[in-house]
């Protein structure tokens, strides 16, 4: 933000909470000079997109289709403005003052929190009002306006409040859920240096064929961990923390389908080892192996496991395959198939040596 603004007249709510409004042509003027800005960080995430010369780009995240309604009925004459959230980031760089009944922003970071799809649409009536199509007055709409001033760990929690009542991914509503204890581990493993590095996928509940980074997503993480571990406290979660970013090196290190992109692709075509929904077969797996003094060396059983998609073993009873030829799962009956085959092989295997 290059200059500072003045939002006025401001009610505070709170120690970083403040009340105002604005109507839509104001709304829209901040939003088309970059002072309110769309971060990935506390919205929706990006998503990869080909431009017109078929380069990988990331955009936002949102529904045209939202936004042509919102569009549709604000020009009908049908739409009820309601709050619209702002946050200035707290990173540093930040000046806030509060002067008389104004909250002036002299410097920092302004996010859209909640209101994307509106002021998308307010846009988009704008648009319409150039080229003469439509004639609406931006200004008869007026939001009320919620201005806090968060970090962006506190502000992603209150997008998870958000989104309890959105239609999003569960991999990107779990992912600004910062309280839960298998949320806090997922993200601990995603760090630089750790073995979830750029691996985990955020914002969506698949993993797309043309991704070539993740391997499994957030939302399937968190659920597989809160189905195989129990977590009372800190000390708990920070040894599973330690324990699970030294197994999932070792996972990847010798499922070269979990390394490489082409491989994972292809063998996707019949084999379960490099699906998303197979990690709750992994995650299982290091919960047996967590009990055993040399379990590094017991990992390599892991590739003795029969991974046939259309295997007696799981087709039709774990997983089937649904109208877009893509298959699903019966996520405890995996785990319950895996602890037996697994545990199976794991006994074979002491019992030989």
């Amino acid at each position: 933000m290059s200059s500072k603004v003045k939002f006025s007249p401001i009610m505070r709510l709170g120690e970083a909470e403040y009340m105002t409004h604005l109507n839509g042509k104001e709304l829209l003027r901040l939003w088309l000079d970059d002072v309110i800005q769309y971060f990935p960080e506390i919205q929706r995430g990006t998503k990869v997109k080909l431009d017109k010369d078929k380069n990988e780009i990331e955009v936002p995240v949102f529904s045209m289709t939202n936004v042509k309604k919102i569009t549709e009925s604000m020009l009908k004459g049908n739409y009820f403005t309601d709050l619209i959230t702002l946050n200035v980031i707290k990173d540093g760089t930040e000046k806030v003052e509060v002067k008389d009944d104004s909250l002036i922003i002299h410097s920092g970071k302004i996010a859209i929190s909640d209101g994307q799809h509106r002021i998308r649409a307010l846009e988009s009536i704008k648009m319409s009002n150039d080229t003469m199509e439509t004639a609406f007055d931006l200004e008869s709409l007026v939001f009320p306006i919620k201005i806090t001033i968060y970090d962006i760990p506190t502000a992603q929690q209150q997008f998870y409040q958000f989104s309890q009542g959105l239609k999003i991914s569960s991999s990107r509503a779990e992912y600004f859920n910062s309280k839960d204890w298998a949320n806090i581990l997922v993200k601990r493993l995603m760090e630089k240096g750790r073995a979830l590095h750029e691996r985990v996928e955020i914002v969506k509940n698949t993993i797309s064929k043309r991704d070539t980074k993740h391997i499994v997503s957030f939302a399937t993480l968190v659920n597989a961990l809160n189905m195989v571990y129990v977590v009372d406290n800190e000390e708990e979660l920070d040894k599973l923390i330690e324990y699970l970013d030294e197994f999932f090196k070792e996972l990847i290190n010798f499922i070269s389908e979990l390394q490489d992109y082409d491989k994972r692709l292809e063998s996707k075509e019949h084999s379960l080892i490099g699906e998303n929904f197979m990690f709750y077969g992994y995650v299982a797996i290091s919960q047996i192996l967590s009990s055993v003094p040399d379990w590094r060396e017991k990992m390599p059983l892991i590739l003795q496991l029969d991974f046939r998609k259309d295997s007696k073993l799981w087709y039709g009873k774990i997983t089937k395959r649904g109208e877009n030829k893509g298959y699903s799962i019966i996520r405890r009956a995996m785990i319950n198939r895996i602890n037996k085959e697994f545990t199976d092989l794991l006994f074979q295997s002491n019992k030989e040596s």
